[in-house]
């Protein structure tokens, strides 16, 4: 994965250089951490773009203590050798690609979240980070060939690639056997559905699902917490039980019970009980129903990508 990444952050950075004349504004997501080098080489004005919360200090660090991607550059030797190979003769601020993305910000940063979710929002001040709220878009995908009836629907989807999902769908089939509760459970492409026998009727195994379709008519959302998925769930105004598993999964869990839409439950502790328990009492909650409901006001209320090409443009003419 480093080397790709290396690879296509090195190819990156020949692309855009070769255009990057032909324009009068750069605008570069947070891990191209040279973009910001690339605008000041050729004297360009710059923005920076969040998908995700904006990465601090202490966020940085959270996400290398996880067992996601980053976890390989707790070694500073490794970040260091790391940055040197790609950002070979360009002047940097420090020797460490994830430092450069902390300690050497541009002066407008564009975040695709609410500041209700940002943690350790007041190390961001107004004047240099906008939040735009989640940016989300319809997509062609697959048809659901499900109604919903008079039962609450809970879905159940842990991402694309989750090793040891086998007991985890087991569990989950268990928790929900023939309760008066549909069951849609999207357990990946790459899944064998053969390895979950003895279905009862209310549940529904996919391998696919058109996420948005569904979580349109979810009452509860069972999610790992990839940013992607909490951000539809917040907008579709879906409660969330969040079993986060590792990268930025854990920091998004604490970000939904800090906003009161959901409950967090640790992947090890997740068996047929708890599983059960935890999402019938994020159904009955009527504080997470009226907290998500906030929390969508607070969406449609967010400036979003209109917002943010307005700040662009405002920026542009009165640098």
């Amino acid at each position: 994965m480093v080397m790709h990444s290396k690879s296509f952050i090195k190819n990156a950075y020949a692309a855009a250089e070769n255009i990057v004349e032909k324009f009068d504004f750069i605008i570069y997501e947070q891990f191209f951490f040279l973009g910001k080098h690339l605008a000041e080489k050729y004297n360009k004005p710059v923005a920076r773009i969040f998908t995700a919360p904006v990465t601090n200090e202490k966020l940085m660090k959270e996400f290398i203590a996880s067992k996601g991607p980053l976890s390989i550059f707790k070694h500073k030797w490794i970040a260091r050798a790391f940055t040197k190979d790609i950002a070979k003769g360009i002047s940097m601020k420090t020797d460490n690609w994830l430092d450069e993305i902390i300690y050497n910000p541009p002066k407008l940063n564009l975040v695709y979240t609410l500041r209700e979710y940002q943690p350790y929002e007041a190390e961001f001040p107004e004047e240099q980070y906008k939040f735009l709220g989640p940016s989300i878009y319809e997509r062609k995908t697959g048809i659901l060939d499900f109604v919903k009836g008079k039962n609450s629907v809970v879905y159940i989807s842990l991402g694309t690639v989750v090793k040891g999902a086998v007991p985890f769908f087991r569990n989950c089939l268990e928790a929900f056997r023939d309760e008066n509760i549909d069951v849609i459970i999207s357990v990946g492409e790459k899944f064998d559905c053969r390895k979950l026998r003895n279905i009862s009727p209310n549940i529904h195994i996919y391998n696919s699902v058109p996420q948005l379709e569904v979580l349109k008519i979810a009452d509860v959302f069972v999610t790992h917490g990839g940013m992607n998925s909490v951000s539809e769930s917040l907008v579709y105004g879906t409660p969330m039980v969040v079993i986060p598993i590792a990268s930025d999964q854990p920091v998004n869990a604490r970000c939904v019970e800090k906003l009161g839409v959901g409950k967090r439950l640790e992947y090890s502790d997740a068996n047929k009980d708890s599983i059960k328990e935890y999402v019938l009492s994020v159904l009955l909650d009527t504080d997470i129903n009226d907290n998500i409901a906030k929390v969508q006001k607070l969406i449609r209320q967010a400036p979003g990508n209109q917002g943010g090409a307005e700040v662009i443009i405002d920026y542009y003419e009165n640098m």
